[in-house]
Order: structure tokens, then C-alpha cells, then sequence
């Protein structure tokens, strides 16, 4: 019996299991193509023809395949499978070509590059994505926001993390002009619904300080992901399927109905304090009517037993273990396999993907610091602890918090608390759960189901 794949060790979400019953696989060879494996059939017909008993477990389906800069992983069954899965791979492509931040032809591109014009008429999908985003970000407070970006390029995370990694002293911190320059164009009143499905993002002040303000950017990969697997679903659903999972990007996961043999969907919660396949708890979904999770953290770990402090002067210096410390940040690093995707998050984190691809993913994260013998002499070290930067001040979170995973009715719901809860573990779930209900009209629920702090 072939096992269903690893939703992947590199994400927040580990292995969802063997795939039950044998029987028709729809796996996807590329992107845009999906095949049927006759291996459960040929194993039925092989215990038919021999007098041993056939399972009575319906046959499964599944499928994985990139897009998004990750993986796209699907388990179900009812309905055809290689059907379902073509048309699933169709809908994850669209959502690509509309949102990603790396194609120029995408409706975010366009909406970045119209600034300070008559705005630009979107999509009915990027219409609601758009609108809940707002939503979301208003009701945690500003802990989630879709236009980070220019915090992002203050901090020059991509630079950060390659001098770390290399052994180089990191650049040196943002000042407090330049941070608050970028505050001024991450601000999500920028953002603005100027008539039906049309949007326009202004123009923020001109300067700071004498500092520039950088031009606004705006990245929907805080939710895409959740509202992508949702819909993969949905879809599923309505062609048949009897039960499915979708795992986008091994961080966002969307369920239906329960596994061909009557159990639960279960999905893995790495270890942050593990190896990078350490598992520290399994969580099976839907919870009640939440059947959408999203798990956001810290993957790589702290710098070993040194405590740090916001940027600025460090609060002690850096221990001799630094060349063992880069060490364990590299062998830790998430493969290429699974990397996060490339559309981003609304909280930054001090990490680019492999490859050069981009610097906004809170997914995957990783923690860095600057060696003793820095350059900069109001700098001895850079020392940050925590990967993520609070959109409401502009400065690294201070939170204490590795690994947020909440299940909720939806899967945007869900990443927008997953990421929030990273800045501030004291953001009232229930709260953002009943203010964005109130501001889409729809019934709204979540839940914290693993929270796992810093080791100090």
C-alpha cells in the first residue's frame, strides 16, 4: 500500500498519513497534468483472482504537485480523482497568475504599479481577497498586514540572512527615519476600494526625516494560501469528492469530510526545538465546523543560549560559538522541495527563500545575529530574537512566540491569526474571529491549537 506524501517536513505541517485504502492515485506529473495509477486496481483484481478478501475501504486519490513556490499536496476520495485533480491544479495556476508579487501581469503587480492613478478593476476573487484582507488586518489590531513590503526592504532581510549564513557581520540596522519612512507606506489606509472591484493604493508622505518614503507594496500571500486551499475544496466537493485534504505550501491545510476508512484527517505539527523532521503533536480536522488550519513559526531555531534585544546596541555580547551557531542555522535550513510560497505574508520575516526567490515569508523563517567584530562601532553585533517584524511598530516582535498553529472556518481566518499570534500571543482569538464575522457577514470561528514559546 503506498503511503499518501509527507505534507512536508520542512513546513509547520508534517506528515498526513498513509493514504488509506489502496486504489486510484491521480498524480500530478507537472503542473497542468494529472494522471491515474492503476496500482489499487491491479492489487484488487490481484486478490480477487487469488480468493483473498478485497477491502472494503473505498479507493483513494492523490495528488502533488508545484505551484506557488511550494507544493500543492491533495488526498481524497469519492468522485474521479484525476478529474478533480485537473481542475484543481487549474484553480491553484488562476489564483498564481492573479496574486503573485513575481509576475508582473498578476492583478497584485498591476494594483502596485498604478499607484497615485484612477485604481485598477480586479477580479471578483481578488475583489473578496482584497476586502477580507483589510478586514483581517483591521480585526488583529494591525498585527496582520498585506502591505508590509516596505518594512521588509528597510531591513534588508535577503542581505541579513546571506552575511549571517556566510559568517559576514550583517548590515547594519535600519534607522529609526528609515523604519518610520517604511511605516508611513506599510500603512493599510493606503489601500483603498474606490468603486466596484476597482482598488488604488496612494501615495504616502514624501519623506521622513530627510529620508524617502519608499513606495507602497502590497502582498495578499498572508492569506492566499489559506484562501487557495479553501477553494481547492470547495471545488473537490462539488465534483464529488467525499472527503479531501488540501495542504498548500505544507503551512495551510483545508479539510472536508473524514479519511475512505472513517477516521479523521490528521496533520503533523513539527518541533521547533527539534530536528527538522521532529513532529510535536498531531492535530485532527476539522475541529467542529473549523476546517481549516494554518501553522506559523520559527523553523530554524534560536541562536543557541544568547538572548538579544530589538535593533540597536546588544545587550551582551555574542558567545565564541558563533561559527557553531551559523552552523546549525545552515544545516537547518528548508530544503528547495519545500520552501514557502512565493506570494509572501502580512508579517515579515527576516528570511528570503532559497534561491534568491523572495524576502516575505513568515512561514519558514529563520533567526539571525551579527559576529562580535561587526564593522559599524555603534554596532558590536545585530541581534534579533525573533524573525518576525511587528507591523505596528515597525521593529522586530518581541513575543517569545516560535510556532503558532489555529484551526478556523476559514482558511484565510486562519493564517491571518497564525501570523498575528507570532507578533502578540495576546490577541483575543475569539475577538478577531467575531469582528471579521461582522465584516463579511459570515459566520466565523477559531481556535488556538498549539502555541509553543521560545526556550530561554
Amino acid at each position: 500500500m503506498r503511503r499518501a506524501g509527507s505534507v512536508g517536513s520542512a513546513g509547520s505541517v508534517g506528515s498526513a498519513g498513509p493514504a488509506g485504502g489502496s486504489g486510484d492515485e491521480a498524480v500530478a506529473g507537472s503542473p497542468g497534468v494529472a494522471r491515474a495509477g492503476d496500482a489499487g486496481d491491479a492489487a484488487r483484481e490481484g486478490a480477487a483472482r487469488e480468493g483473498a478478501p478485497v477491502s472494503s475501504v473505498p479507493p483513494m486519490w492523490r495528488s502533488s504537485f508545484p505551484a506557488m513556490g511550494t507544493r500543492v499536496d491533495i488526498i481524497g476520495w469519492g468522485g474521479n480523482g484525476m478529474a478533480i485533480v485537473n481542475a484543481i491544479v487549474e484553480v491553484v495556476a488562476r489564483h498564481e497568475d492573479l496574486w503573485s508579487v513575481f509576475r508582473v501581469s498578476s492583478e497584485v503587480s498591476r494594483l502596485n504599479a498604478a499607484m497615485a492613478g484612477p485604481g485598477l478593476v480586479v477580479s471578483e476573487d481578488t475583489d473578496r481577497l482584497l476586502r477580507d484582507a483589510l478586514a483581517l488586518a483591521e480585526a488583529t489590531g494591525g498585527a496582520f498586514n498585506p502591505m508590509i513590503g516596505p518594512l521588509v526592504a528597510a531591513w534588508d532581510v535577503k542581505a541579513m540572512r546571506a552575511a549571517y549564513v556566510a559568517g559576514r557581520p550583517l548590515p547594519p540596522a535600519p534607522s529609526a527615519c528609515v523604519v518610520e519612512a517604511a511605516m508611513r507606506s506599510s500603512s493599510c489606509g493606503l489601500l483603498s476600494r474606490v468603486g466596484e472591484r476597482r482598488w488604488a493604493v496612494g501615495v504616502p508622505a514624501e519623506s521622513v526625516g530627510g529620508v524617502d518614503v519608499p513606495s507602497p507594496r502590497l502582498d495578499l500571500g498572508g492569506i492566499a494560501k489559506g484562501y487557495t486551499a479553501d477553494a481547492c475544496r470547495d471545488l473537490a466537493v462539488s465534483m464529488g469528492a467525499r472527503g479531501v485534504l488540501v495542504s498548500v505550501g505544507t503551512s495551510s491545510v483545508s479539510v472536508s469530510g473524514t479519511r475512505a476508512d472513517g477516521s479523521p484527517w490528521r496533520a503533523g505539527l513539527r518541533d521547533p526545538h527539534g530536528a527538522p523532521t521532529a513532529i510535536a503533536g498531531v492535530v485532527e480536522v476539522p475541529v467542529g465546523d473549523m476546517a481549516s488550519l494554518s501553522t506559523s513559526g520559527d523553523n530554524l531555531g534560536p541562536l543557541g543560549d544568547t538572548r538579544a534585544v530589538c535593533a540597536g546596541p546588544v545587550a551582551e555580547p555574542v558567545s565564541g560559538r558563533a561559527a557553531d551557531l551559523r552552523a546549525r542555522e545552515t544545516s537547518r535550513e528548508t530544503p528547495a522541495g519545500g520552501r514557502d510560497s512565493q506570494l509572501g505574508s502580512g508579517c515579515a520575516s527576516l528570511n528570503s527563500d532559497e534561491g534568491g526567490s523572495e524576502p516575505l515569508t513568515a512561514h519558514v523563517p529563520v533567526l539571525a545575529h551579527a559576529v562580535a567584530d561587526s564593522d559599524a562601532p555603534d554596532q558590536a553585533a545585530r541581534l534579533l530574537d525573533h524573525h518576525i517584524i511587528d507591523p505596528r511598530t515597525g521593529y522586530p516582535a518581541r513575543s517569545g512566540v516560535r510556532q503558532v498553529s489555529v484551526v478556523a472556518s476559514s482558511g484565510m481566518l486562519a493564517e491571518a491569526l497564525s501570523t498575528a499570534l507570532l507578533v502578540d500571543p495576546s490577541i483575543d482569538v475569539s475577538d478577531v474571529a467575531a469582528r471579521w464575522a461582522r465584516a463579511t457577514g459570515a459566520p466565523a470561528s477559531a481556535k488556538v491549537v498549539g502555541l509553543v514559546r521560545a526556550e530561554r
